[in-house]
C-alpha cells in the first residue's frame, strides 16, 4: 500500500511530494528542531529517512494521522486466511485430511 506525502507549503525551505510505500515505515517521530520549529521523521527501512519540518501542532497532528494509516494497514495486512462461506463461531474447525474423507 503507498501513501502519497505532500509538504507544499514551503515556509521553512522543505517542500516534499513523494509516494512511500507504507511497509517500509520503519519508525515515525517529532523531534523538536531549531528555531521553535519541530520536525516529523519518517524513517524508511529501505531509503533515506523523510524529514517534514512545521509548527509542534502541524507535526503532531500528521503524527497522528500517519499512526492512523499505519494502524489500519497492520490491521488488514494481518489476515493470512480468508475462509468463504464464513463460519459460525458454534462450528469446529474442519481439518483438511477430514475434508478429503467426506
Amino acid at each position: 500500500m503507498f501513501i502519497e506525502i505532500i509538504n507544499k507549503d514551503g515556509k521553512y525551505n522543505s517542500s516534499y511530494r513523494g509516494i512511500v510505500n507504507i511497509q517500509y515505515v520503519h519508525q515515525v517521530q517529532v523531534i523538536k528542531g531549531r528555531h521553535r520549529s519541530y520536525e516529523l521523521h519518517i524513517n524508511l527501512l529501505n531509503s533515506p529517512s523523510i524529514e517534514l519540518i512545521g509548527t509542534k501542532e502541524e507535526c503532531e497532528r500528521f503524527y497522528n494521522q500517519l499512526q492512523e494509516i499505519l494502524k489500519t494497514y497492520q490491521q488488514l495486512s494481518t489476515t493470512d486466511t480468508l475462509i468463504f462461506p464464513p463460519r459460525l463461531p458454534s462450528e469446529p474447525l474442519i481439518d483438511e485430511n477430514e475434508e478429503q474423507e467426506l
